[in-house]
């Protein structure tokens, strides 16, 4: 028998991964599970294109504000799925390696992404954040992509 007790979902705020909180809002109910929303903040792309010279024109509480509407954010999602109990883990890094790192930490049975489904081309110059935590994940992985079929709660 299954026995899920802690579910993490990893989002980027895409279609993609409301898709997934959905199930895992739906998981959550079934196993009276906890939820644990994994939000990786990565530099943002701007940043590195700024000489080390413009260093001091960048706000040095960007990656605070950063993070601080990234867990609102979260929060929100979260309150839309009526999940109070659930957690916000906002590690820095790598996307993949984060998720996986976080999965890890908070102990989780299952972990549910969101693809894209972008082209082969695409995933071949660019890899997948989901097939990589697929590879490297100790748990279960759900991978659930957006708009090949509609979620109906039974």
């Amino acid at each position: 028998m299954i026995d899920l007790k802690r579910i993490l979902v990893a989002t980027d705020f895409s279609q993609h991964s409301r898709v997934a909180l959905t199930y895992a809002a739906s998981f959550a109910q079934a196993f009276k599970a906890q939820v644990v929303l994994c939000h990786v903040l990565e530099k943002p792309d701007f940043l590195s294109t700024f000489p080390p010279v413009m260093e001091g024109y960048i706000p040095p509480n960007l990656a605070e504000l950063h993070e601080k509407h990234a867990r609102v954010e979260c929060e929100s999602l979260l309150a839309g799925f009526g999940l109070t109990d659930a957690i916000v883990v906002l590690p820095h890094g790598n996307p993949a390696h984060e998720v996986v790192k976080a999965a890890k930490a908070e102990n989780v049975d299952l972990v549910i992404v969101g693809t894209h489904g972008r082209g082969t081309l695409t995933h071949l110059l660019l890899g997948s954040v989901a097939e990589k935590i697929v590879r490297t994940a100790t748990c279960p992985v759900l991978t659930v992509r957006a708009g090949e079929h509609e979620f109906v709660k039974p």
